[in-house]
């Protein structure tokens, strides 16, 4: 007897930070953030997505600038001057005004223009590419809050029902239906499952900082998120998500646009081997005459025949060329990678909808049935309990990897339909 007590007392002294646990994950007065609302608040408060958005503006500028045209100069010359014949005549005021205009090469100036335009192509690209990892970021980030509350709340309805079992424990220990070591034994499971509840705790807290770090705060210091349970209807096939992709995604079509304005630099440089013309008109009056005229000028390409510049331009667009091939490979790798480990969540999800799940609960039914009507001991209770426990857990498990199987996909694929 004397050991039982103090075995009852070691228990119940370990069982104190139950008090700690909180029965219910849900946080008194905060807001609950859907998916859809999580991602809106990205968009707005993500600053590098503000730099990607300045790199088109900055892109746009640089083709507004290629479209334009020289602007013409223009000389005045003032002064004085004396005729030389006779040696006494007066001096008198001069003055010439001169007007230039260059004329460029029209061959030159539209592969200018079309490779800054290719270049609006290549920031947008990019531009579009940063969405897709910045979803995939707060998608993962997210379905890793949801499954920690999921987790959270597992951990404190096994709480609960293991306190209401050492209450059942203690009493039929007192009216001589169970031996003291079933009140031992279920006062130890329930330090089990507080011990568990306060990890689970701990990991939903994390998770939250860490969703709500990403947006620097704009959740609030109290907040839940509501997950709706992944689609299981949308079926996608392969090889029509790998043709989308090499179509549609945006490092294609960044890669592709880049390959289009190295493409356009090098007939820029070609076409700036045609020298550019400059007319000029001037008018001018002088102490003994007045003069006009109309001029044409050249720079002669005898020693600068721009070869080097286009040497650099062809390497550039052989590096576009290959870059472009290499991104078209791995994309492919990188969806049936993930594409397989989307089939894989499929597949543990239909495993636990199609029985298992059932099948725990079930079994612990009957055992609870069982052990109330006396015909079966606490340690198969319990057995059963975790085998639900971790049924349900798993299940869960394997909806937060068919959550983020998709999210990976999503973001490889450029996005799924």
């Amino acid at each position: 007897m004397l050991i039982r007590r103090v075995v009852s007392c070691a228990l119940f002294a370990l069982m104190i930070p139950i008090a700690l646990i909180k029965p219910s994950t849900a946080e008194e007065g905060g807001k609950r953030y859907s998916l859809e609302e999580v991602l809106t608040l990205a968009e707005q408060r993500n600053p590098s997505l503000a730099v990607f958005q300045s790199n088109v503006e900055a892109a746009r500028g640089a083709f507004t600038s290629a479209r334009a045209y020289p602007n013409p100069e223009v000389m005045i010359e003032l002064g004085t001057g004396k005729p030389l014949d006779p040696p006494n005549a007066d001096s008198g005021r001069e003055h010439r005004l001169e007007l230039s205009q260059s004329l460029e090469w029209p061959g030159k100036r539209a592969s200018r223009t079309r490779a800054a335009e290719a270049q609006v192509g290549v920031a947008r690209g990019n531009l579009d590419d940063f969405r897709l990892e910045l979803r995939a970021q707060f998608k993962e980030a997210f379905f890793e809050t949801v499954l920690a509350q999921q987790t959270a709340q597992v951990a404190a309805q096994n709480l609960a029902t293991a306190r209401s079992l050492v209450e059942s424990a203690t009493l039929r220990v007192e009216s001589g239906e169970a031996p003291d070591l079933e009140l031992i034994r279920a006062r130890v499971e329930l330090f089990n499952v507080t011990r568990e509840a306060r990890r689970a705790h701990n990991r939903l807290l994390t998770a939250k900082t860490a969703l709500n770090s990403l947006l620097a705060g704009a959740l609030g210091e109290t907040f839940d998120v509501v997950g709706a349970p992944p689609r299981l209807d949308a079926a996608y096939e392969l090889p029509v998500l790998i043709e989308r992709s090499l179509a549609t995604h945006p490092l294609i079509v960044r890669q592709e646009q880049a390959l289009k304005a190295a493409g356009y630099t090098l007939s820029e440089q070609r076409q700036a081997r045609v020298p550019d013309l400059t007319v000029t008109a001037s008018t001018g009056e002088e102490i003994d005459k007045r003069s006009s005229a109309i001029g044409l000028a050249l720079s002669v390409p005898l020693f600068n025949q721009r070869r080097g510049d286009i040497a650099t331009a062809r390497a550039e667009q052989a590096r576009a060329q290959a870059e472009l091939a290499q991104t078209r490979l791995d994309l492919t790798k990188l969806i049936s990678q993930e594409y397989e480990n989307y089939r894989l969540a499929i597949d543990q999800i239909n495993t636990f909808e199609e029985g298992l799940l059932k099948q725990a609960d079930e079994a612990l039914r009957i055992a609870q049935l069982s052990y109330e009507q006396g015909e079966l001991d606490l340690l198969n209770l319990l057995d059963a309990q975790r085998v639900q426990r971790v049924a349900l857990l798993e299940y869960y498990d394997a909806q937060f990897e068919l959550q983020t199987a998709l999210a990976r996909l999503e973001r490889v694929t450029g996005g799924l339909q």
